[in-house]
């Protein structure tokens, strides 16, 4: 290392993130900073996402909009190998963590582009020799990259006293994305001030709403024994937030704030997702969707026309003990949502997707582990809740004041990712109503439950509604269902014993002369069950079932059944294309040369990033590459996706070229 590099390193004597041994002690002292970090880049970049698609190898990582983005992990993985080549395993241990030891204290977003700019594809290939510039065969590579001058954005958040250590990385850093050997992805890195102006906590009550928003994806694993794909919850458990809220607490060295959660002092409800940010959280409902508000099953049509070419219809929902006719149970990820008591109730979905990676689950591995993980996408936002007596909740949001003013994140989740609270809303108990003498009770959350020999109950019987609610309440019909809990302790660093439950969204009908103290019980949210500081037990009653609207969902992250069915129309719409003009996927040579399987390609190629040269370049040829466009038949496709309408144009030439390129590949076999 030169000396000018090494002028500009911190002193080694500056003060060091404290271990796990002293947290505790004297880290409540630590300022912490936020940073803006943003990368301009002066060259092509690919920013790999692990997938293809649409004829190329190689696609570019995108977030929920569709824009360009850097994973944080990429972000993290990058600083912490220029922190072991300047410094050295120890230091970057310190800033990035350690497995099985430190946490990280640097917290890192992902970088996000503020608009979708148009990418580029390049392709490659190996030669046959060294003094043999001929392709070798099977070695064409198409990728795509992001232009040079795109600009991303993401934040940073660690403690003051290791911000020149971060200022130091990030001179050091020159190149971002994959094949940064070769010169691609030379990017400028850039620290500013973040713009975080703190909200105001106000009076602590009996009763604490907070609107949680996940800076990153967020995965919360559904099973203790992952394969390939990890799968993630649609929600975050209450154990998980009150473990995320402890070792904040914990970190900061406020042990006695952090007990009044693992004490069950102060209880934590399941995170929720909604479908987007309420303007207000009073009157904001949300729980799982019951397992007897069911759909209807897709019904067979009579004639020629297929079922997909029908005009789409709204899903249906009823309440599965009133209907006649078998119908189809909820899925485990929906979520029945209205904004306020006047509203009617609606059903959605959060948008999940999986996200490729490579690791090394042992350190010692040579060579890493491709998997695939589950994630909510980002900016997703969720309601909770947090209970306990007005003195004990008073002094945790004076201790937890940065979390809630915004001006600190908590990690959650898998990895860690940033959650911020984005609004929070003080109230007290509500007041209980009067309901039906018959009320459906509904599970909003897991039910922990013992049979007299201390085994985890599955279902809810007579004698377990007894146990719980005594003898004054009769069960009725029932439909419900189990799940398996697992979970981690992050702070010991072991399993925590898996728990059988009654599974969340099962409904009870529930009668006799106890109904009234029930729903006295259900205003105070005095919950069923084992483990209710956790966010276990909780249950609401109702006189009707939440959701039967008979309509379609207002807002749903997920491909409504209209996408679909308007796509395998323009798909019928593209064979008839087809069909019409089939001599293009018909052997021909001399003046019959017609365009490629890779120049059509390159059209969708072209269509799909809005080029507006894509079809007047190919209809008026300059090159003798692309006198091919003047065949008859393959003028003629050009003329008629010129005519269609753009929003149509990259889906008919997409589905188009697929007819094609399976007839191709039926000649060749």
């Amino acid at each position: 290392m030169s000396k000018k590099h090494k002028a500009h390193l911190p002193k080694r004597h500056e003060p060091k993130a404290p271990s796990r041994s002293d947290v505790g002690t004297a880290t409540n002292s630590i300022e912490w900073v936020r940073r803006t970090l943003t990368a301009e880049f002066l060259t092509d970049a690919h920013l790999g996402s692990g997938s293809g698609g649409g004829g190329i190898d190689a696609l570019v990582a995108r977030d929920r909009h569709g824009r360009p983005v850097i994973w944080a992990s990429h972000i993290e993985g990058v600083l912490r190998d220029a922190a072991r080549r300047l410094r050295s395993d120890e230091e970057a241990g310190r800033l990035f963590g350690r497995a099985g030891g430190e946490s990280q204290r640097a917290v890192f977003t992902s970088l996000y582009a503020r608009e979708n700019t148009e990418s580029h594809v390049w392709r490659s290939t190996a030669r046959e020799a060294f003094d043999n510039r001929a392709p070798k065969d099977d070695t064409l590579r198409v990728i795509e990259y992001v232009p040079k001058g795109t600009k991303l954005v993401g934040e940073v958040e660690l403690p003051a006293n290791q911000m020149s250590t971060l200022q130091r990385l990030v001179q050091e850093v020159d190149a971002l994305g994959g094949g940064r050997s070769t010169g691609t992805g030379r990017v400028k890195l850039s620290l500013s001030d973040a713009a975080n102006t703190p909200r105001t906590t106000g009076s602590p009550t009996g009763r604490l709403t907070l609107l949680l928003k996940n800076r990153d994806p967020l995965c919360i694993t559904a099973t203790a024994t992952p394969d390939n794909l990890i799968p993630s919850l649609a929600f975050v458990p209450g154990r998980t937030l009150l473990g995320a809220f402890a070792a904040w607490l914990i970190a900061e060295g406020e042990r006695d704030a952090a007990s009044l959660l693992t004490s069950g002092r102060v209880s934590v409800s399941d995170a929720l997702p909604l479908p987007s940010a309420p303007t207000n959280l009073d009157g904001v409902e949300v729980l799982p969707a019951p397992l007897s508000l069911q759909s209807e099953k897709p019904k067979g049509a009579a004639g020629d026309v297929p079922w997909w070419a029908h005009p789409p219809s709204p899903t249906r929902r009823f309440d599965a003990w009133s209907a006649s006719e078998k119908l189809k149970r909820p899925e485990d990820d929906l979520f029945v949502y209205r904004a306020s008591a006047n509203d009617a109730w609606t059903t959605f979905s959060p948008a999940r997707r999986v996200r490729l990676r490579n690791g090394r689950p042992d350190p010692e591995q040579a060579d890493t582990s491709l998997f695939a993980i589950e994630q909510i996408v980002e900016e997703t936002y969720f309601l909770a809740e947090l209970r306990g007596s007005r003195e004990d909740l008073k002094k945790l949001a004076s201790k937890m004041a940065p979390v809630l003013e915004g001006r600190r994140w908590l990690r959650v989740g898998r990895a860690g990712a940033p959650v911020e609270v984005a609004q929070l809303a003080w109230s007290g108990y509500a007041s209980a109503t009067k309901t039906t003498d018959q009320p459906l009770l509904t599970l909003t959350s897991d039910l922990l439950v013992r049979d007299e020999y201390l085994r985890w109950r599955t279902a809810m019987d007579a004698d377990t509604l007894k146990a719980l609610l005594g003898d004054d309440v009769q069960l009725g019909k029932s439909l419900q269902d189990s799940v398996m809990i697992h979970g981690f302790n992050g702070t010991s660093r072991l399993w925590r014993m898996p728990a059988a439950a009654i599974r969340r969204g099962s409904v009870f009908e529930v009668s006799g002369a106890g109904i009234a103290k029930l729903v006295e019980r259900a205003a105070k949210h005095e919950w069923l069950g084992e483990r209710t500081h956790e966010g276990f037990g909780r249950f609401r009653l109702d006189a009707t079932l939440p959701g039967v609207t008979g309509e379609a969902p207002a807002s749903s992250s997920r491909l409504t059944v209209a996408a679909d069915i308007a796509e395998e129309a323009i798909a019928l719409k593209a064979q008839d294309w087809f069909k019409t003009h089939k001599s293009l996927a018909e052997s021909g040579g001399g003046n019959d040369r017609k365009p490629s399987l890779s120049q059509w390609l390159d059209l969708v190629g072209d269509l799909e990033r809005d080029d507006a040269n894509a079809l007047k370049s190919r209809l008026n040829p300059t090159t003798v590459g692309g006198k091919c466009w003047k065949h008859r038949d393959a003028k003629a496709i050009l003329d008629k996706l010129n005519n269609v309408q753009a929003p149509q144009r990259k889906l008919r030439a997409r589905l188009f070229v697929r007819w094609l390129r399976a007839d191709l590949r039926k000649g060749a076999r």
